[in-house]
């Protein structure tokens, strides 16, 4: 599988903005739009059980996702000293170092998805429980979860890799991978779920089957790419093997990303206890599960194109040329504030249609899911502006600023504020989307403070001599 020529490093130091975060985040987009439709897929057969069946299914996946976040987020977080040490590496032309980095980086998140499963098998009985006391959920959840941990390994792997050659400054083999990923799932999704032939109708558990089938196929794929000499990144098995001073450095960079998307994530946990206690709680969990996917449907051109302002800023500190870093980061902000803004008002505009794809036979989740986009999509553009000053942030290795973000938006002001509305005052599930979109607008605000107030222009590559960075 050979992929188009990457971006030269000349380029990426000197070219304009917002072509350069087309060029290597298109890529992404897609790979995060396949992502997401089969996230979408899922929805749309398990909505086409009988009943109200579909409704259950749907939001025990929306119960069972935020305890997986909890997993994948501590331990792949570390992935994300990849962006980091890779690209700053790769700015400065090494290489050899860089290489080594990325295999540190592939063999630390490994072993945290072996480590995540393990955990997962171990904690899901008692967390389901705390979740919600509807039996047909937590049950319907846990089914999903059984069968869905043995894959976790597989799905790091898929990860770290399109992280690892973002950062190297190839998009391109990335997509293709989880394009061949996904729609093996999207295929098998129908055939696990209502079954076809010998092949029994499972439910929610065939979803799971299907996604791990496809893990399985997409991180083989991955590692032989990573070590067949012919990509951005060439491994070799010795670059695997742990070094300790390579840990510590990942643990450094990666820990305090590890530990804020992880409270974020237990957060999430809380926040669907929350819903879960509402009166209607199927309708509400429901609504809000098939209402986050679309969120996610809007997301995916921020998160291409923050992950090429990442790339850019990266190698631009990678090289010591810090004016362009800043220029970059300025433009890069205001380019996804501008996008989100745009697809957000299309999907406010016609949430219930939309909603009524994936679930049309079920009046309650179709009226609280149309009810949450109202509410909370009208905070979603400030998503952009966050994504990219942490961008700036994740490129720079400066993730203090992130986890304290991450942690003010979720523990200080949602869980308060959606508690507030909703039980507090009485205002119901009305209130939890309103609180929540509250909480978004007090973390965008904390994230202009801390992008104007941090120094966040750091170069992580060990100085070698040469001439100064011209005037620009």
């Amino acid at each position: 599988m050979n992929a188009p020529t990457p971006i030269p490093r000349e380029q990426i130091l000197h070219g304009r903005t917002l072509p350069l975060m087309l060029r290597l985040g298109w890529p992404v987009m897609l790979s995060s739009l396949l992502d997401t439709m089969y996230q979408l897929t899922d929805t749309f057969w398990l909505g086409r059980l009988a009943g109200t069946e579909s409704g259950t299914a749907v939001a025990s996946l929306q119960v069972a996702f935020p305890f997986l976040w909890f997993l994948v987020a501590f331990f792949a977080d570390f992935s994300v000293a990849g962006t980091a040490l890779l690209s700053q590496h790769t700015g400065a032309g090494d290489k050899r170092t860089a290489n080594e980095a990325a295999g540190q980086v592939l063999s630390v998140v490994i072993i945290g998805g072996t480590l995540a499963a393990i955990a997962g098998m171990l904690l899901f009985p008692v967390v389901m429980p705390l979740i919600t006391d509807n039996a047909a959920i937590r049950d319907t959840a846990r089914s999903y979860l059984l069968w869905y941990l043995p894959g976790l390994p597989f799905v790091f792997i898929t990860a770290v890799f399109r992280v690892l050659m973002a950062a190297a400054g190839n998009t391109f083999v990335p997509l293709l991978v989880v394009f061949t990923g996904n729609v093996i799932n999207m295929a098998l999704d129908p055939l696990f779920i209502l079954g076809f032939g010998p092949i029994p109708a499972m439910g929610v558990q065939g979803a799971a089957v299907a996604t791990v089938i496809s893990a399985v196929i997409a991180g083989l794929i991955a590692i032989r790419l990573l070590m067949n000499g012919r990509n951005a990144i060439h491994l070799t098995f010795g670059d695997l093997v742990p070094r300790l001073h390579w840990i510590r450095r990942i643990l450094k960079i990666g820990l305090p990303a590890a530990v804020g998307d992880s409270a974020e994530a237990l957060g999430f946990v809380v926040l669907m206890a929350l819903i879960g206690r509402v009166e209607s709680a199927r309708e509400a969990l429901a609504g809000y599960g098939i209402g986050n996917r679309m969120t996610s449907l809007i997301a995916i051109a921020i998160v291409g194109l923050g992950q090429g302002l990442s790339t850019i800023i990266g190698q631009n500190l990678g090289a010591s040329r810090f004016d362009n870093a800043r220029r970059a980061a300025g433009q890069g902000i205001a380019i996804l504030f501008g996008v989100l803004l745009f697809e957000t008002g299309l999907i406010i505009l016609f949430r219930e249609p939309l909603v009524r794809l994936f679930i049309p036979n079920d009046p309650g989740v179709i009226a609280e899911a149309s009810r949450f986009l109202l509410f909370f999509g009208s905070s979603v553009p400030l998503f952009g502006l966050i994504r990219g000053i942490t961008a700036a942030f994740n490129a720079a290795g400066r993730n203090a600023p992130v986890l304290i973000i991450g942690l003010l938006r979720l523990w200080i002001l949602r869980l308060p504020l959606a508690w507030l509305f909703a039980f507090g005052l009485g205002y119901g599930t009305p209130g939890l989307w309103f609180g929540m979109a509250l909480s978004n607008l007090g973390a965008a605000i904390a994230a202009v403070i801390f992008f104007a107030r941090f120094d966040w222009k750091k170069n992580l590559v060990d100085p070698a001599p040469g001439p100064e960075q011209a005037p620009e």
